[in-house]
Order: structure tokens, then sequence, then C-alpha cells
């Protein structure tokens, strides 16, 4: 095996030199959405939590949007500090010169070329720039990876974060099993067994593209149920992903769409299965809440 399969077999997967850096340094999923809202409080509330009565049309579709793409940012600068401190951390930790320790020497090879004075700096540079090429190639291949896995997450920390200023707390769980599991039920498991054509699923995803073959196995137990996927990609994302013939699959499938308010405006202003995150949250689930309300109203 040559060094750099050797090298890249040390840095990437799951137990990976990269991945042991990004546990070090960039915080949860938790708390990445946490210094988002923090941020966006503070800059959009001037750092008082919005009550229910605050949120219009606009103002909900931006909240929920600032929460997105604040966080993104964030855990971007989290990124950029992993590639500065990747070395620092490697060269200072007996753990990686113990695990990884084909990336380890590479790095102390680079640390040799700095620390050498007998040949000039422009020969140095050189061949320090050729030596970490592979690491810094296969350190970015390996965060984009992570970073795809990670985002998929942070939706539905945020949706359920809006659910509550809302009002909607108690009407609501995440993460039941059904026939799979699912995001999000309303109003909870025990209307579902009484009447679950009264109640509805969310299923919250970064895009249609990350695994958009597996949204209707996930989503299989439609069968004239009220099903909302809702997919949190901005304009520029949704113009390559959301295809017409992929809005004719969920149709097909009795599935309604929840897009950024943008995306409903320029891509879908004429499809009535498609709704902006504003008419979703103050007009469609409140309508759907009167018919789910009865359930909790029985019990």
């Amino acid at each position: 095996m040559s060094n750099w399969l050797a090298i890249k077999r040390e840095m990437q997967g799951s137990d990976g030199f990269v991945a042991w850096v990004r546990q070090q340094i960039i915080p949860s999923g938790e708390q990445l959405a946490l210094e988002a809202r923090r941020k966006v409080i503070d800059t959009r509330w001037d750092g008082v939590e919005p009550q229910k009565e605050a949120f219009r049309e606009t103002t909900v579709d931006e909240f929920f949007c600032d929460l997105l793409d604040t966080e993104y940012e964030i855990y971007l600068q989290y990124e950029e500090k992993c590639i500065a401190e990747a070395i620092r951390l490697a060269l200072n930790n007996a753990q990686v010169l113990e695990k990884y320790p084909h990336t380890a020497q590479m790095l102390q090879m680079a640390l040799q070329m700095i620390e050498n004075q007998t040949e000039e700096s422009t020969q140095r540079l050189s061949e320090l720039a050729s030596l970490l090429r592979p690491f810094y190639m296969l350190f970015e291949q390996s965060l984009s990876q992570g970073r795809c896995t990670r985002a998929g997450g942070s939706p539905q920390t945020h949706f359920e974060y809006l659910l509550r200023l809302l009002g909607y707390s108690g009407e609501f769980e995440t993460q039941t099993v059904l026939n799979g599991k699912v995001d999000f039920l309303f109003p909870n498991r025990e209307a579902w067994k009484r009447d679950r054509q009264r109640c509805i699923i969310v299923s919250v995803k970064r895009s249609l593209r990350e695994r958009y073959k597996q949204v209707f196995e996930e989503l299989g137990i439609t069968g004239g149920l009220s099903v909302y996927l809702l997919v949190t990609e901005t304009l520029e994302e949704a113009k390559k992903d959301l295809a017409h013939s992929k809005i004719g699959k969920l149709k097909e499938q009795n599935i309604y769409l929840v897009v950024r308010d943008a995306v409903k405006q320029n891509l879908f202003p004429s499809e009535s299965r498609v709704f902006g995150f504003s008419d979703f949250l103050l007009k469609e689930l409140p309508l759907r809440r009167q018919i789910w309300k009865s359930l909790i109203e029985e019990h």
C-alpha cells in the first residue's frame, strides 16, 4: 500500500483523523443550534426571545431561515478552525502518533522542513506545499462529507424550537416510530392509534437530493394521511434540486411539500400542494390543528 493510500485510510471515515479533529473542535448539533439561536435573537430581536404574537407572514419565514443559515455559517467557521488547528493538535497528542502513524509522520516531516535552515525559503515552501497537498485535499474531502451529515439534523432542531414558540408544545412528538421513524407526529402516538387520518406527519430534510430515493419508503404509511415534507434548501439550491418531476412524484404519493417562501414564490407560485414556510406555519398548521385537537379533547 502506497503512503498516500495509508494516509487516506487514516484520515477519512468515522474513526479517521479528520473525524477526531472535528470532535475536538466542533460542538454538538444542539450546541450549534443554541449558538445560532442566540445570535439571531440578539440581531433580530434585541436579545429578547420572540413571543407567539410577534410572528407574522414575513417574520416567521425570515426567523426560521435565519436560524438555518446562521447555524450553517457558524459551522463553517468551526470547520476553518479545524483546518487551522489540525496540525497543532496532531503534533501535540500522543493518541494521534499511535493511532494515525502515517499522518503523524508526514506532519513531523513538514515540521522538519520548516526548521531546516540549510535550504532557501522558496525551496522549503515548495517542498512543504508538495508534502502537505494530500493532507489538505483529504482533509477537505472528509469535512465536506461530514458537513452533509451534520446539516441533516439541524432543520429538525430549529423547526421544533419554532413550533414551541408558536404555542404547539404538547401537541407533537418527535422521532416517533410508526411503520418507520417519523420526525414529527401531531398530536401524539395515542391519537394516531385512535384515528390516524386526523393526525399529520411532518418529515424534515435538508434537501430532496439527500436520501431522495428513501423518502417514499420512510413515508410509506401515507394511504390518505396528511403528510408534509419540509425541505429547507435555499432558492439557488432548490433551482437545481426541486425539479417539477420530483414534485409530481410527491403528489402521486399524496405528500405536500413545504419550502422557504422564496422557493414557493419563485418556483411554485401556483402549485397548491407546495406551501411556503409562512403559509404552512400560520395558516395550514392551525387548520390541521382544529382536526387533531379533537383527538386530544376526546382522550
